[in-house]
């Protein structure tokens, strides 16, 4: 069984800390205390050239890469008992396709995204506006594009809604879905993330995220299924720094520790 990990960051030098410590690729986003939201192109251009440098020099693994959470607004990080984070208007469908495509052609290897409707299903015209708009930039950039659905999915009434949500987005060309299960952590979530995962065919991953820690992935991998799981890896508030640590809130030791515990299933 093999589970890749994958580390929410919001800056370089938390790309630097995941890369070194054996991630397999990075989300990067701002205000991940809120949830996140899509970084400038310039961070994104900054990050990437660094993963390239890294990659070539062998300090990263030779699949690490960027993606970038496109969303435009996080108003609130409790967004299970809210769906009316990810309904959006016409022009902020319109902006967020502008930032796919621009942190695509910044050479970003994916995009994160994600819209519902007011019907309590996925909002799929504005979801395939978002995705064209990273689409169209990879194809100037003559290279393909990994398309993960966000969290919205968690956002969903329910089980049967969900796996409902993963059969259509392996329709609209989607790779992978980051999913807590529905729960507020992902282990809580795992029966949920397991019909998620049949509900793929084995076709798209399913990746887990969501209160995720290094002790629980072995349980959650066994149990869900998953072929992924995401965390911020995030230093605890008020916890003392080494010396010489990087300045960044990405702690070294919880990546390498779900390293570890992937690399051990």
């Amino acid at each position: 069984m093999s589970i890749a990990v994958e580390i929410a960051i919001e800056d370089l030098a938390g790309l630097e800390v995941a890369a070194t410590a054996g991630a397999d690729r990075v989300e990067l986003c701002i205000e991940l205390a809120r949830g996140g939201i899509t970084p400038p192109p310039e961070l994104v251009e900054e990050c990437t050239r660094r993963a390239s440098v890294l990659v070539a020099a062998r300090d990263a693994k030779p699949h690490f890469d960027v993606h970038v959470l496109i969303r435009s607004r996080a108003e609130r990080g409790d967004f299970l008992d809210h769906p009316e984070e990810f309904l959006y208007s016409p022009d902020e469908v319109q902006l967020m396709a502008r930032h796919a495509r621009d942190s695509v052609s910044a050479g970003a290897a994916g995009v994160v995204i994600g819209a519902l409707a007011e019907s309590g299903e996925l909002d799929v015209p504005a979801i395939e506006t978002i995705r064209d708009g990273a689409l169209t930039a990879g194809s100037v950039a003559l290279r393909g594009i990994t398309l993960t659905a966000h969290r919205a999915v968690d956002a969903l009434p329910g089980r049967a809604q969900r796996e409902h949500a993963v059969r259509t987005l392996l329709g609209l060309g989607f790779h992978r879905v980051l999913s807590s299960g529905g729960a507020d952590h992902a282990l809580d979530g795992a029966e949920d993330l397991a019909a998620m995962v049949d509900a793929a065919e084995g076709i798209l991953d399913i990746c887990a995220g969501g209160g995720v820690r290094p002790a629980h992935l072995v349980d959650l991998a066994r149990r869900s299924g998953v072929s992924d799981v995401h965390l911020s890896a995030r230093r605890r508030s008020g916890a003392q720094v080494e010396a010489g640590a990087p300045d960044t809130r990405t702690d070294p030791a919880i990546v390498a520790a779900a390293v570890d515990a992937a690399g051990g299933l």
